[in-house]
């Protein structure tokens, strides 16, 4: 979603110039991801799924750049080397074991030896070093897994057919947590040897559907691999897939998708619009959702740019905000309110800073007095001594797909509390190529809709490091703080999980203090779902739908 894709092309730029980012496992028991499979009756293969999208990628290949579109595609045709579950575990999936060294640099990994890409070649430890070796070259503009991997990575060797180890230059914790994202699903050496054009629309994997056909910007056909036989652990079935075709199509008009599920023209839609959920019962629909971990949809508050470059100012903008109220009014209640640094379901949260920021606006107003901001003009809005009026643009990408409806009255209704307290906000809409531009020269005051989705806390050195400031073009909230770097250093490497905790805590703290975000709402996958629909899913990793277990009845 939204500012997902400025931080990708940022970081594009940065892996091909040889600086790039460093990152962002399950039960057995239970279905991935949690399902819709609530029909006694037993499944029934064959069928065709219509699932509507709001939008796509110009590439159905996530190891080249590596949006969110193209990850939910990626999630259909390919298997991860390990898999990761509900309580966060990391167990066996293509590998099926390995062992890490004491000083947790060199990982060695013991493959399946039955598991073929669906263009008939093997999948073996050669297949596995070709992507990590493909991703981390700056080459291929793998933005997000090249920005995970290359900054640690130092070389593979394949032990034999189906053992390879890898060396990292320094211990790196979250290295399984990423191996398990469907950004880095394992591909067909073969198939990515056609080169970039080629792979992007005809990407070839190991999982249980593969690509028939693509027409970009409207839909992509996946069909059923007939001798798939590697599923993930907890799968409620083996062997293929029960569907026999699903259709994958592009309709950004969220009315228009919620349209044709109750029509009988879709199986399962992605966001259907908040406003209709209290009715999806009537009409036997299914609502699913599921959290997805990292950072929270929020507001960036540029600290470099004035007035943000005051605490103060920064910390009555987030008291005076009244976010969550706004958040339950804009969504019709269907969006739990985050107001920390991290997402409830990511590794190492911390649920002390949820509240952090509670709406307040006469400790908003005493901040804003103690700054200086002591004036009124005839409008109402706070000036200083030199006469300026507290003035604040919010951007935010007039693409529906990026800003929904409810979106923009979460925003509006932002304002309106932030003028009470003087205030003078605009909103500010930009097509996607002026926003992109905005990110990239950094001339902003605040950013509405950052987020960042990956299943490790080092989102948090992702989106707020020095090194992210000066390096990968991810910190938009110009934020650097050598205390959070040595923290966000330490967790990273730190291979106790008592110990990581305690970093990771205390770098919540001072990102939670220094408000250098107004924080919103998860990132969820949100389905709409028919009711001759079942058995759908999402992964536990970063909350991709899966429809490997899903059938029609």
């Amino acid at each position: 979603m939204k500012h997902k894709r400025s931080l990708l092309a940022l970081l594009a730029a940065a892996v091909a110039s040889g600086l790039v980012l460093a990152a962002c496992g399950s039960s057995a028991a239970s279905p991935p991801g949690g399902s819709t499979l609530t029909s006694s009756s037993k499944p029934v293969r064959g069928g065709t799924l219509v699932y509507l999208e709001d939008r796509e990628e110009s590439c159905l290949d996530p190891q080249i750049g590596g949006d969110i579109p193209q990850a939910m595609i990626a999630a259909q045709y390919t298997d991860n080397l390990v898999y990761e579950g509900p309580d966060g575990k990391i167990e066996p999936w293509l590998a099926k074991s390995w062992t890490i060294s004491p000083n947790g640099r060199v990982y060695t990994f013991t493959l399946r030896d039955n598991v073929r890409f669906t263009d008939g070649t093997p999948l073996n430890a050669a297949a596995v070093q070709a992507n990590i070796e493909r991703v981390v070259n700056p080459k291929t503009d793998s933005s997000t897994d090249g920005g995970y991997i290359a900054p640690f990575y130092q070389s593979s060797k394949v032990l034999s057919p189906y053992v390879l180890q890898v060396t990292l230059k320094t211990p790196d914790s979250s290295f399984l947590d990423v191996m398990a994202q469907s950004y880095i699903g394992i591909e067909s050496p073969k198939g990515f040897a056609r080169g970039i054009s080629a792979n992007c629309d005809d990407p070839i994997g190991s999982g249980p559907f593969e690509i028939k056909s693509y027409v970009p910007n409207q839909e992509i056909v996946l069909v059923r691999n007939p001798h798939y036989n590697s599923p993930p652990p907890g799968s409620p079935h083996t062997g293929p897939a029960y569907l026999k075709e699903i259709i994958w199509k592009i309709v950004p008009d969220a009315s228009v998708r919620w349209a044709a599920l109750q029509d009988g023209e879709a199986n399962v839609i992605y966001y259907p619009p908040a406003e209709d959920w209290a009715s999806a019962a009537a009409s036997h629909i299914t609502i699913f959702t599921h959290e997805r971990p990292g950072s929270p949809n929020s507001i960036i508050l540029n600290a470099a740019a004035s007035p943000f470059t005051s605490l103060d100012v920064r910390q009555a903008f987030l008291y005076a905000s009244n976010e969550k109220a706004s958040l339950k009014s804009a969504y019709f209640g269907t969006y739990p309110y985050v107001g920390s640094p991290l997402v409830p379901g990511t590794p190492d949260y911390d649920s002390a800073f949820q509240n952090a920021y509670s709406y307040d606006p006469a400790k908003a107003e005493q901040l804003l007095e103690e700054a200086g901001w002591t004036g009124h003009n005839s409008h109402g809005y706070r000036t200083n001594k030199l006469g300026q009026v507290l003035s604040v643009s919010i951007p935010y990408d007039s693409d529906p797909g990026y800003t929904p409806s409810e979106d923009l009255t979460l925003y509006e209704d932002i304002q309106a509390a932030e003028e009470k307290v003087g205030f003078d906000v605009t909103l500010d809409p930009l097509s996607s190529t002026a926003y992109d531009d905005l990110w990239s020269n950094g001339k902003y005051q605040t950013l509405a809709g950052g987020y960042w989705i990956t299943n490790t806390p080092d989102v948090l050195r992702t989106l707020f490091s020095t090194q992210a400031l000066k390096y990968y073009g991810t910190n938009a909230s110009h934020s650097s703080d050598p205390q959070l770097d040595t923290l966000l250093a330490e967790g990273l490497a730190e291979q106790n999980p008592t110990i990581r905790q305690k970093l990771y805590d205390e770098a919540q703290a001072i990102v939670s203090k220094e408000a250098w975000i107004l924080n919103l709402y998860p990132a969820e996958e949100r389905l709409a779902i028919a009711s001759n629909t079942h058995g759908v899913s999402a992964d536990y990793a970063v909350g991709l739908p899966d429809f490997y277990s899903t059938w029609i009845s």
